[in-house]
């Protein structure tokens, strides 16, 4: 089956991919300052937000990816990953290198440990670790405005897709594989995220050949809702790139 998703025009096709209990809707905002003749398309992963959870690792996930990308016939998109997500397009791009024509890694890293207390609280309290602990995490900065379109881009309907989201990033480690991407690359980070630091991005920029790192001022890790625009500007230029 096809994953739901949105779309939007821009100057090369992409597809972007949410993280650890997300939707396709933390992308929207960003979506719209895209602009071109392609396709960008942001999707749900299975069991976003709603449905049954069919996939459990961050390899698994990566193979529903490329089943939509097979379906929708996407000739070699970039592939854009938030978090999670950007490991699920890591992953994708050392996998199925042929499939993939750039990659755009946005708050992710290598490696993806999660906190203890984390899991813990999705254990016991899931919506109470979303709200005290997750969310206050994810931003710099966050107004009442912010937070309900925060709460829109989570799949709160469906509480135990977070926690096997999450156990899912403390299975994914691409550390020693970064130098067998092939893929053009751009690799995002907010200045001020606190889940994924500036250091993982350090990190996956120095390990994939040719990668270009950018940082957004005043950013926590929850990038594409805290500065749509200021990222919607940079995957523009790098996507307008592809068609020089």
């Amino acid at each position: 089956m096809v994953l739901s998703f949105i779309s939007h025009g821009a100057p090369h096709d992409a597809v972007f991919v949410h993280g650890a209990g997300g939707n396709s809707l933390l992308w929207r905002r960003m979506l719209d300052g895209l602009s071109g003749d392609s396709r960008a398309l942001a999707v749900d992963l299975p069991g976003h937000p709603n449905g049954e959870i069919t996939c459990k690792s961050v390899g698994e996930y990566a193979e529903a990816l490329h089943r939509f990308l097979a379906e929708c016939r996407l000739d070699r998109p970039v592939l854009g990953g938030h978090s999670m997500g950007g490991a699920t397009v890591l992953t994708l791009a050392l996998t199925r290198p042929d499939d993939i024509g750039g990659l755009i890694l946005v708050g992710t890293g290598a490696k993806l440990g999660v906190a203890p207390e984390i899991l813990e609280g999705l254990r016991i309290e899931p919506m109470r670790a979303i709200e005290n602990i997750i969310t206050p995490w994810s931003f710099n900065s966050v107004d009442l405005a912010l937070g309900r379109e925060a709460r829109a881009a989570l799949s709160v309907t469906n509480l135990p897709v977070f926690l096997n989201d999450y156990l899912a990033c403390t299975g994914f480690d691409a550390r020693k594989d970064l130098q067998n991407i092939s893929a053009r690359t751009l690799v995002v980070c907010g200045d001020k995220d606190r889940m994924t630091p500036p250091r993982f991005s350090h990190f996956l920029a120095a390990g994939i050949p040719g990668a270009e790192l950018r940082f957004i001022k005043d950013s926590g890790h929850m990038l594409p809702l805290e500065k749509p625009e200021a990222l919607a500007s940079v995957v523009q230029a790098f996507l307008a790139g592809f068609t020089r």
